[in-house]
């Protein structure tokens, strides 16, 4: 347990100076299959924030019925998996799908940290609903995307444009599967 620990707080660290764009980013990513297997921790440390911003969703009205959100945060995990198969063999770069998903995976708990802490704002008084608002369509749409594309392009060394365009892959699938579920739950399933 404590070398997993040791590897998600390497992996993060990676994660963190590829989003900055520090030089030395790939020390410390274990991109084999240990690490591809590892990296399905993030589920885990993702597990407070994701709480939180079900409280914070709870204190206004927005998740009554928790069902979906716990069925897409436990689904979206394994789901990216089977689209970056298919994108990376389509791509004929089948040899970087094992980075793109750990990449992918690592990179997530930074988004649920950002969305957390708006969503803490929110909670604590500092912000209001409105402003909440504001910072999710605008502010962590825009960084969601940024993250993305940067993993994309390191992860795949796909062209800059190419990158942008794989970039809303992972952002398509959590929201089709985020439809779908509100469709079934909404249906009365």
């Amino acid at each position: 347990m404590i070398r997993l620990a040791a590897e998600a707080f390497l992996s993060l660290n990676s994660l963190y100076k590829a989003l900055t764009f520090k030089k030395d980013w790939q020390t410390g990513l274990d991109v084999s299959s240990r690490g591809l297997w590892h990296s399905f921790a993030a589920a885990l440390i993702c597990l407070p924030f994701f709480l939180l911003i079900l409280a914070g969703g709870s204190r206004i009205g927005l998740t009554e019925q928790v069902a979906p959100f716990w069925w897409h945060f436990l689904l979206s995990w394994p789901l990216f998996m089977l689209v970056a198969g298919v994108i990376t063999r389509l791509l004929g770069a089948t040899e970087r799908f094992t980075p793109w998903v750990v990449m992918h995976n690592w990179g997530v708990v930074w988004l649920y940290g950002i969305l957390a802490v708006m969503w803490s704002l929110q909670i604590s008084g500092l912000i209001d609903v409105t402003t909440l608002g504001v910072l999710l369509v605008f502010v962590y749409d825009y960084v969601r995307l940024l993250v993305h594309w940067r993993i994309a392009y390191l992860a795949l060394g796909t062209p800059t444009i190419t990158s942008a365009l794989i970039a809303a892959v992972p952002i398509l699938v959590s929201e089709i599967l985020g439809v779908g579920l509100i469709r079934i739950y909404g249906a009365g399933g």
